[in-house]
């Protein structure tokens, strides 16, 4: 590390302590992770008027944040899936980044915020009442922020910035690997920020890659506006990245190898973090929960709704490729094997890709079953994959079971940015989400259409909500208005 960076590092540090403010918050968290069947109805109080512009930093606030303003809003029966539109390319100033929800039961769409040229790492609070998301800002009108942290009642009441994050010496943008860049079941985009909300709605861990070397986490009380420094990782070749809440005290954390650190990787682990007992940032308290190989393998791993247990799947690429899914208790312990597959010599590459716990015995299995080629040139193939749903019992052996076989030309995907219940699975615990990207059908075909897709968990073909080729969209979760 250079010395200016290692000066701004340190300068970091130290400004990392605690400041404190006031403000009464209304309406709490679910607490944990599963989500009611029918968010009850209850009245809404409009909000006050709230401030959009990075909280100044001044002697009483020497962190520069802001403590979140929260009234209650009532919700309803007809679930509605959030997502965020990112007009045409991120470094275009003239784009804008939109949060969307669509009722499904009317099909009727909604603009709920319109913030930045970019909108990522967008998050539902647990009671179905707020987003959270970062927001990139235009360099030309705001030079000394990289992004802001902002929430917005999910009625479009209410938008407001909590914390600015600093031009810091993030690692820039550079080619197709950036050294922020995992190789395991998470990476950064760019800029190299994350971070998770937790279940009571009080806490907010926040995550940042500092030049490619050191992986910084700090936790926002939002109720206070207080932050603290929670975790310094600085290991060789390997980076930190928080996963999702356990409870509203323990997160997961994920340490996995970069990308730009060659082959073989090292492996991807998993570690559960006490935040209340974790207080020298350098020797945090966490528990080692497990160690996955991901050399030629393709993770994944989520927690049952009612936060007792933990998942975990691989698919061992060497042909025939080999998918292996296992249960453990969410704070580790004896793994039980729920799910092993060999793929067929009729299929080799066959393989599931994904899991993600919609029940507290069932995974919904997103299945790599197959693969065809377009060839573009003497030497260049496109592939053009097939995709299955499958439900799957953890209670068990058994066999999965079809929802769906996916269009072909299209690539998909179960992982939103954080694994919780509510990203993926609808509040009355009856249909899901996921993205899917076309790919194209043709050698000169340049651009790539995304879209999102929701399904009943019952089984049959997805619908899609909403695709575009002038922009992109993710899918945020679910709420009921």
């Amino acid at each position: 590390m250079t010395r200016p960076g290692i000066a701004c590092l340190i300068f970091l540090c130290l400004l990392l302590t605690a400041c404190n403010a006031s403000i009464s918050i209304y309406g709490g968290g679910a607490g944990i992770r599963q989500a009611t069947a029918t968010p009850t109805p209850q009245r809404s109080i409009p909000m006050p008027a709230t401030q959009t512009s990075c909280p100044s930093v001044s002697p009483s606030n020497p962190l520069g944040t802001r403590a979140a303003v929260m009234r209650p809003l009532g919700l309803g029966s007809h679930q509605n899936l959030v997502y965020v539109y990112n007009e045409g390319q991120p470094q275009i100033s003239a784009a804008h980044g939109h949060l969307v929800r669509y009722d499904i039961t009317t099909s009727r769409r909604v603009t709920i915020a319109t913030s930045g040229l970019r909108i990522s790492e967008a998050q539902v609070s647990a009671d179905g009442q707020w987003i959270m998301f970062l927001s990139l800002p235009d360099p030309h009108s705001d030079p000394n922020h990289v992004a802001l942290l902002q929430m917005v009642r999910l009625d479009g009441q209410g938008l407001q910035t909590l914390y600015c994050f600093p031009k810091l010496p993030y690692t820039p943008e550079d080619g197709i690997f950036s050294a922020f860049q995992g190789r395991g079941i998470l990476s950064y985009a760019y800029p190299p920020l994350r971070f998770i909300w937790s279940p009571d709605e009080r806490h907010v861990l926040l995550s940042a890659d500092l030049e490619g070397t050191t992986s910084l986490m700090t936790l926002l009380d939002i109720r206070t506006g207080s932050l603290r420094q929670l975790l310094l990782y600085s290991q060789y070749c390997r980076l930190a990245i928080p996963l999702t809440w356990l409870d509203s005290n323990q997160a997961y954390i994920v340490t996995e190898g970069r990308a730009t650190c060659g082959s073989p990787p090292p492996p991807m682990d998993l570690y559960l973090l006490n935040i209340a007992k974790s207080t020298n940032p350098v020797d945090p308290q966490w528990n080692a929960i497990l160690s996955q190989n991901v050399r030629f393998t393709e993770a994944s791993v989520d927690i049952s709704p009612d936060s007792s247990h933990l998942f975990t799947s691989t698919c061992e690429m060497t042909e025939p490729f080999v998918t292996t899914i296992i249960g453990e208790p969410a704070r580790g312990g004896a793994q039980t094997i729920i799910y092993h597959q060999l793929a067929s010599a009729q299929n080799p590459e066959s393989c599931v890709e994904s899991i993600r716990a919609t029940a507290k015995n069932a995974l919904l299995m997103l299945i790599h079953s197959g693969r065809s080629y377009l060839q573009c040139g003497e030497n260049s193939q496109q592939y053009r994959d097939a995709f299955q749903l499958a439900t799957l019992s953890t209670a068990g052996h058994s066999q999965p079971r079809i929802l769906a076989n996916l269009e072909r030309g299209r690539s998909y995907s179960l992982g939103q940015d954080v694994p919780t219940l509510w990203s993926l699975v609808s509040r009355d615990s009856r249909f899901y989400a996921i993205t899917a990207a076309r790919v194209p059908t043709t050698c000169s075909q340049r651009s790539v259409e995304t879209m999102i897709l929701y399904g009943r968990l019952s089984g049959g073909a997805p619908v899609v909500v909403v695709r575009t080729s002038a922009g992109t969209v993710d899918v945020v979760g679910w709420t009921a208005l």
